[in-house]
């Protein structure tokens, strides 16, 4: 999936990416967009608020159910991890660090999956990254997992999976 912004004022997740993607013709913004609007009308039916912690529970909540089935449609999986990547920028640091192992062993877990799209992987190792910025501390023992794992790609045959995609995950002024 190209790569999505979510803007930094206090809107629904939702609409942003309606507002964004709901004209294209490209399948997996359809895809997409079908996965958001099931989602917030979720969240919607049962009177839970449409905030980037619930979006982002919700999501995790998702993937963690279908990465469990024996055949997991990487479509779905792609779409999730998209938005997966998007809202977690917008999640409480502290919210993080608590669901941090969680989040780290489920992003991974997904990503590894045979059928993951590149754009599903891409998707994923962002928010590997993101998890990498937002740590307890600087020991190599709380970022080592988390770093080896996003190094085990640089090597990757995928086009849109390799060095250069991580330019932009390597955070300034991260330094172990």
């Amino acid at each position: 999936m190209e790569e999505s912004t979510f803007n930094e004022s206090n809107d629904d997740l939702c609409n942003s990416i309606l507002s964004r993607f709901s004209n294209s013709t490209a399948v997996n913004h359809q895809q997409l967009c079908t996965v958001i609007g099931a989602m917030s009308q979720e969240l919607k039916d049962h009177n839970l608020p449409t905030s980037p912690v619930a979006y982002f529970c919700a999501t995790c909540s998702s993937l963690e159910r279908i990465a469990s089935e024996p055949n997991p449609p990487n479509h779905l999986i792609d779409a999730l991890l998209t938005i997966l990547s998007t809202v977690i920028v917008k999640v409480p640091v502290a919210v993080l660090k608590e669901k941090r192992e969680f989040l780290s062993e489920l992003v991974a877990k997904v990503v590894m999956l045979p059928l993951s799209l590149e754009s599903g992987v891409v998707d994923g190792l962002k928010c590997v990254s993101h998890l990498l910025i937002h740590r307890d501390s600087v020991h190599w023992s709380d970022v080592s997992t988390l770093f080896n794992f996003l190094l085990g790609f640089l090597s990757d045959s995928r086009p849109k999976v390799t060095i250069r995609e991580f330019q932009f995950f390597y955070p300034t002024g991260f330094y172990l």
